[in-house]
């Protein structure tokens, strides 16, 4: 038997990024500024971005294995993986100062898991990549080590514990009904209880993780709690994972109880999109105020689950992945541009009041920061408009009026509270007092935000490239 190079070659940027993670580690040994390390997570990212790129186009060739699949699909959540960590990893610094080293190679070796999960289709495989994630994420969200973060950190640990029992519970039923962990093949289901438990248990399991309704509350202590760069990678990052997990699980695995699945996510979708743009309407802090905004978003997300059972194998249920793809893209700069926008802020427990004023003190921040929040509004001119649309398009097409009417009423609710949030920073005066940290190095990554969240809007054709991704799945 002859060995193959080409049999290693797609694990290429798994290794980079596993390597990059255990040389950070050595090079902790000698204490060196936090901004080394960042700076090599971050080449790690980029060299990683760029091997997948070259895979998926064809010019580093690779073999493919059993449990995989080496499609569009999960190249192009590949990357969005690879962003979304890259994205805070400076943002980091701000404060990370002991033992940085721990921090980064832990968000290597997440990332890791994430890429792992990006391309199995073994309910085992993806079972463990994603407590790999999960694990390190727990570790990243206590790491600062105040009473704060700590109590953060405990919450989601204990609530993942009881996320990840759920989902054992559910793998193991649909085992017992279906004789396999694979996703790949043709799968013989049918509407037994063993699957319908089965189902029951992952839509619980992964509704944690996804923190939607009334799976929700672990996420408002923890992102609030939580550094800010941390919160934006677990409402991000971490939360997609859990998406992209369940396409495969919810659309290959449960193919064959559609109405069963439509009927599961069209109620927690439009209880998770109405409790949280109420629960959001009279929060005063604005950290949590953007956690019920991001419990919302995870509403919205869950209608593709609702649109593909309703109405399967059909355009409408392939728009709505490939609008669900698109608005995971835009969801990594407008929410996690959001909680990065925190940084501004030299206070730990953040006030709407606290942020009055901020349009006289830095114009630039406040109108990037405006842009983050109508892009989660949903307001024309932003990448999370256009996600909406097609997302809500696919509804209309799958015969789903009355779910995306819902929709478009809870995306109106939530323009009350993002322009009360807006109205603070224009029309209401400081208290004199210098609340804001505004240095280059908190400025830069809402700038950034908001020229993306904006750019996206104007790339028209990028829906329609996604599109012939959606076969992946």
């Amino acid at each position: 038997m002859t060995f193959d190079i080409n049999q290693l070659a797609f694990y290429y940027p798994m290794l980079v990024l596993g390597a990059a993670g255990f040389l950070i580690l050595a090079l902790g040994i000698f204490r060196l500024k936090s901004r080394i390390y960042s700076t090599v997570a971050m080449g790690a990212f980029v060299v990683s971005f760029l091997l997948i790129l070259m895979e998926w186009y064809g010019i580093l060739p690779f073999s493919v294995s059993a449990g995989t699949q080496f499609n569009g699909f999960g190249f192009y959540f590949a990357l969005l993986f690879l962003v979304s960590s890259g994205f805070i990893t400076y943002p980091a610094l701000r404060n990370i100062a002991a033992r940085s080293e721990i921090f980064y190679a832990l968000l290597l070796f997440v990332t890791t898991g994430m890429l792992v999960a990006a391309f199995s289709y073994n309910l085992i495989t993806l079972f463990i990549a994603f407590e790999a994630v999960s694990i390190g994420t727990y570790i990243i969200a206590g790491f600062h080590k105040t009473k704060k973060t700590l109590e953060s950190a405990i919450k989601y640990f204990f609530t993942g514990t009881v996320a990840t029992a759920f989902i054992i519970f559910g793998l193991s039923y649909f085992y017992l009904s279906t004789g396999t962990f694979s996703l790949t093949g043709a799968l013989k289901i049918s509407s037994t209880p063993d699957m319908l438990i089965a189902l029951a248990f992952l839509v619980i399991g992964f509704g944690f993780k996804l923190a939607i309704f009334p799976m929700h509350q672990w996420a408002i202590d923890t992102y609030d709690g939580t550094e800010n760069s941390v919160s934006s990678f677990l409402s991000t990052g971490s939360k997609l994972v859990a998406f992209m997990i369940m396409l495969k699980v919810f659309v290959v695995g449960f193919s064959g109880l559609d109405s069963y699945v439509y009927v599961f996510f069209a109620i927690i979708a439009v209880a998770t999109m109405t409790y949280a743009n109420v629960a959001a309407l009279s929060q005063n802090n604005l950290k949590k105020l953007l956690a019920y905004s991001s419990v919302a978003q995870a509403g919205y997300l869950i209608l593709v689950f609702a649109v593909t059972g309703y109405a399967p194998g059909t355009t409408a249920a392939e728009y709505a992945i490939a609008a669900g793809m698109l608005y995971s893209l835009v969801y990594i700069f407008m929410k996690g541009g959001a909680f990065l926008t925190m940084n501004i802020f030299k206070s730990d427990r953040i006030s709407v009041d606290d942020i009055s004023g901020l349009a006289k003190r830095s114009p630039g921040v406040a109108l990037s920061f405006s842009i983050i929040l109508l892009s989660l509004a949903g307001i024309p001119l932003t990448g999370g408009f256009l996600a909406k649309f097609f997302l809500f398009l696919s509804l209309v097409q799958g015969g789903l009026w009355w779910l995306a009417v819902v929709a478009i009423l809870n995306s109106a609710i939530s323009v009350f509270y993002y322009f009360r949030v807006m109205m603070f920073m224009y029309w209401r005066q400081g208290t004199g007092e210098d609340k804001f940290d505004l240095s280059i190095q908190n400025r830069l990554p809402v700038y950034f935000s908001a020229i993306v969240v904006v750019v996206l809007f104007f790339i028209f054709g990028l829906f329609f490239s996604i599109l012939p991704l959606v076969g992946g799945v």
